[in-house]
């Protein structure tokens, strides 16, 4: 544990180090630090130890390094461990003070390591890694977001403010020239460089006079930001027809506004909607493909419902039922080397790119690592064509996939690898067939951040899942419905309602209290009486979907039959809904 933690806490550091550095042609270039001796790690055998210290292949870590950071495995060492780095106090907000005080308040012992003085602060990140790794139940994710913060924070820079441009307006401006104009972008590029070595009001006023407008409407520009990146078809249904915040949008209709700047804020907006365009082009596409595979999934509210996600890669997948097509729960996470955040493989994925480097929007399964997911509101099954997607940030690492319809018994469908995070389940499973479990297991193939990366998992197509708790439909060992169970149906009627047609399939389950057949029957009984009063509630629209009734007794529990709350959650009626 000791190993894995010091490892992900010094490639969370090193990977900063080297970002910081890349701009300026060098690795912590602005960062004061003490020299190590690293002599002894100059040759192959040096290479080795690392491997063996820190569990990654370095010549692999050295790949994923910036364009212009050391490759050398010494000199990555040496950013690993032993370094102190010092910055002024001032270069921190109220609120990231107010949090390095929290955290040294709640792990005192990190105090031989962070030392605040009247004007710095300086972090020894040898010590740092050694104190942490001795920690225990530290909150890694919490202990990182204040390191990066310290180690690295926006106006850190030998004194001088740091480029208030970056990510803004003017940097993609300036560095991006949409234009294809080579002496343009050029240019462009030289002065971007140049607001780094000005004060901001020599850098507002440069910007002025390159474009020719008003200081003013400079910080109007800088408020617009860079264009966010489209990550699904909704975002981009939004993204459509560009509104840039109330001042920059007056300033639009103001006459005495100069003209470069509403050409300028035209631009964007253009660019903006090419972007989109281009977004909802492949997202037609990918729809169609899915469709062309699935021509009789029907939904008479599959546009509502349905969305299109890109991956990390610029991949787009169509997904039918939309936000409910993704893992809900972390079930349990073995972390292997370098894994961390198991919460961010959940829900719809949120990661607009891969900057080759751990991030709490992602989980990280390290090498060897296992990531159990479940899925509450929907269920895996059988569609044409591929039925799950793996959002995986990066190269597609090898990964064994596998299906539980409990979370105990589990049945091997696939190895996600070939650079593609499909996996098709029909060859292994029954027609109609659904699963609420996946786990990953990765097989130990070295990277520079070690282990599949997973922003999300999605069923493609898949069943609309609704979990009814017995104890408010029945009394115990009835199979009579209480009244008030038609308010609770009658609750489910709209979600059913917008896949429209296909099959519902109700399914009876108890604890193992009891004989076999005394469960198997009453689960059947169970799950009938709510058929019958289903149908009854949705009176016409009933006829669109075939029914089926299943009573499973106590053979797919959810959860362990060792205690009177986990026996209630085993005591269940399921509703699934299967689009044709």
């Amino acid at each position: 544990m000791m190993k894995q933690t010091i490892y992900i806490v010094v490639v969370l550091l090193t990977l900063n180090f080297s970002c910081k550095g890349k701009e300026e042609g060098k690795v912590g270039a602005d960062l004061e630090t003490t020299p190590n001796d690293t002599d002894a790690l100059e040759d192959e055998d040096g290479t080795t130890k690392l491997n063996e210290l820190f569990g990654v292949d370095v010549d692999e870590l050295s790949k994923r390094a910036p364009a212009g950071s050391t490759k050398d495995p010494a000199t990555i060492f040496s950013l690993m461990m032993g370094r102190e780095v010092s910055v002024d106090k001032s270069s921190l907000s109220k609120t990231d003070m107010d949090a390095l005080k929290a955290m040294l308040e709640q792990y005192p012992e990190m105090g031989e390591a962070i030392v605040i003085s009247d004007t710095k602060i300086t972090t020894d990140v040898s010590k740092f890694t050694i104190i942490l790794s001795q920690t225990e139940g530290a909150d890694l994710k919490a202990i990182n977001d204040v390191i990066q913060k310290i180690v690295s924070p926006p106006n850190s820079k030998k004194g001088k403010p740091n480029n208030p441009y970056t990510d803004s307006f003017f940097e993609e401006e300036l560095k991006g020239h949409p234009s294809g104009n080579i002496l343009n972008s050029v240019a462009g590029k030289g002065l971007y460089q140049e607001l780094k070595r000005m004060e901001p009001e020599e850098a507002r006023q440069k910007l002025a006079d390159h474009y020719g407008i008003d200081p003013k409407e400079v910080d109007l520009l800088q408020g617009i930001g860079k264009q966010p990146p489209i990550l699904n078809e909704k975002q981009a249904m939004s993204l459509a027809d560009p509104v840039y915040g109330k001042e920059v949008e007056a300033a639009l209709l103001d006459a005495n506004a100069s003209p470069n700047f509403k050409a300028l804020v035209q631009k964007s907006k253009e660019k903006q909607q090419k972007n989109v365009e281009k977004f909802m082009k492949g997202s037609t596409s990918a729809r169609a493909a899915f469709f062309k595979l699935n021509p009789s999934w029907y939904s008479e509210k599959s546009d509502e419902m349905g969305n299109t996600y890109r991956d990390t890669r610029n991949q787009l997948i169509y997904l039918p039922l939309g936000e409910r097509s993704f893992a809900d729960e972390v079930v349990e996470f073995v972390a292997g080397t370098g894994g961390m955040y198991p919460e961010g493989a959940l829900h719809e994925p949120d990661l607009p790119e891969d900057k080759g480097q751990v991030n709490p929007l992602m989980c990280n399964i390290g090498l060897r690592g296992v990531l159990t997911l479940q899925f509450t509101d929907n269920a895996i099954t059988d569609v044409n064509g591929p039925d799950l997607y793996v959002f995986e940030s990066g190269a597609i690492e090898p990964t064994i996939l596998e299906l539980s319809k409990d979370g105990s018994n589990w049945l091997e469908v696939g190895k996600i690898k070939g650079g593609t995070a499909m996996v098709d389940i029909h060859d292994y499973v029954k027609p109609g067939e659904t699963f609420t479990y996946v786990r990953l297991t990765d097989l130990a193939t070295p990277s520079g951040v070690p282990g599949a990366d997973v922003d999300a998992v999605a069923a493609i197509g898949g069943a609309l899942r609704l979990n009814l708790d017995s104890s408010v439909l029945f009394e115990f060992g009835k199979y009579e419905l209480r009244p008030e169970a038609e308010a609770l149906l009658k609750e489910l009627i709209p979600q059913i309602a917008e896949i429209g047609k296909g099959t519902i399939i109700v399914e009876g389950h108890t604890d193992n209290v009891g004989s076999v057949q005394a469960n198997n029957k009453l689960s059947e009984q169970r799950a009938n009486s709510v058929g019958v009063l289903l149908k009854t509630l949705m009176k016409a629209t009933a006829t669109q979907f075939k029914w089926e009734i299943k009573g499973h007794g106590d053979g797919q529990p959810i959860a362990p039959n060792d205690s009177d709350e986990n026996r209630q959650k085993n005591r269940r009626v399921e509703l699934l809904i299967l689009p044709n």
